[in-house]
C-alpha cells in the first residue's frame, strides 16, 4: 500500500504542478501518526517534485475515529486554502468527510477502506475486492468456511459474501475480531480446530493481520489441510506465513 500511495501521490501532485496554479500550492494531509507508512509515502512524493510551483504541505496528526477532531482539522486545513487533502477515515468519520468534500469542493484522496459514494471529490485508492473474493471462493469450491473480519471494510465485504452464500448454499461462520486480543486470537483458532474449520477468510487491517498470522504459525495451524484467503492488499506482511505448508491466496 505504501508503494501504491507514493505512486498516486507523486502522480497527483505532479498533475497539480503541471496545471495553471499559483506559485505556492497548499496540499493537506491528515494522518493517524507520524510513523505511518502513508505519511512517509506522502513526504516522499513531495520530495520528488522539485519543479515550481512550490508545494506547501499542511499536515496534521489526528485521531481519525474522532469525528469532532476530524471536523476541526479538516475545516482548519480548508481555511488555509488547501487544494486537496490526503488522509484517512474510519466508520465513525467517513460520512462527515464525504459531506464536507461535496459541500466545500475539496478533494479527499484516501487509501482507507472503500465506501459506496457518488461524491466526485472523494478519490479512493483501495479497490473494491468483493467480486474478486467471491470468485476465488467459488473457484476453490469452498462450501463451508469461516470469515474473520474487523468492523470497517470487512463488514461491507461480509454482506456481499453472505448474500452470495444464500444463493449458493455456502455455510459461513462470521467472526468479528474488532475488540479481540492476541489471547483471543489463540482461543479462536483453538475453537476452530475443535470444529474442524480449516478454510478461513481473513479480512482485516495490517495490525490485526500481523497478530493473527503470528498465532497461526505459533499454533501450527499452517500445515497441510489448512487454507487461508487474505483479503487485504498488504502482501509483504505474510512472508513468514509462506514458509509453512499452507497455500494461501492473496487478493491485491
Amino acid at each position: 500500500m505504501q508503494h501504491i500511495f507514493a505512486f498516486f501521490c507523486t502522480g497527483f501532485l505532479g498533475a497539480v504542478v503541471g496545471a495553471n496554479f499559483p506559485n505556492n500550492i497548499q496540499i493537506g494531509g491528515l494522518f493517524p501518526n507520524q510513523q505511518s507508512q502513508e505519511h512517509a509515502a506522502f513526504r516522499f512524493a513531495l520530495s520528488q517534485l522539485t519543479e515550481p510551483p512550490k508545494l506547501l504541505p499542511q499536515i496534521d496528526i489526528v485521531n481519525i475515529s474522532d469525528s469532532f477532531e476530524m471536523t476541526y482539522r479538516f475545516c482548519s486545513q480548508f481555511s488555509k486554502g488547501v487544494y486537496a487533502i490526503f488522509g484517512f477515515y474510519e466508520r465513525r468519520t467517513v460520512n462527515m468527510l464525504t459531506s464536507f468534500c461535496g459541500a466545500l469542493h475539496v478533494c479527499f484522496i484516501t487509501p482507507s477502506f472503500p465506501v459506496d459514494t457518488s461524491n466526485q471529490f472523494v478519490l479512493q485508492l483501495r479497490p473494491e475486492l468483493q467480486d474478486a473474493l467471491i470468485s476465488i471462493i467459488d473457484h476453490y469450491k469452498w462450501q463451508k468456511f469461516v470469515y474473520i473480519y474487523d468492523a470497517d471494510r470487512g463488514l461491507s465485504v461480509l454482506q456481499k459474501v453472505l448474500d452470495t452464500a444464500a444463493e449458493k448454499n455456502w455455510q459461513v461462520t462470521a467472526v468479528n475480531i474488532l475488540t479481540t486480543t492476541e489471547e483471543g486470537y489463540r482461543l479462536l483458532f483453538q475453537d476452530l480446530e475443535k470444529k474442524k474449520e480449516r478454510l478461513v477468510v481473513v479480512d482485516c487491517e495490517s495490525e490485526r493481520l500481523n497478530a493473527i498470522l503470528g498465532q497461526i504459525i505459533k499454533l501450527e495451524k499452517n500445515g497441510i489441510g489448512y487454507h487461508y484467503i487474505l483479503a487485504n492488499l498488504i502482501l509483504f506482511l505474510a512472508t513468514p506465513f509462506l514458509l509453512g505448508h499452507v497455500l494461501p491466496v492473496y487478493l491485491f
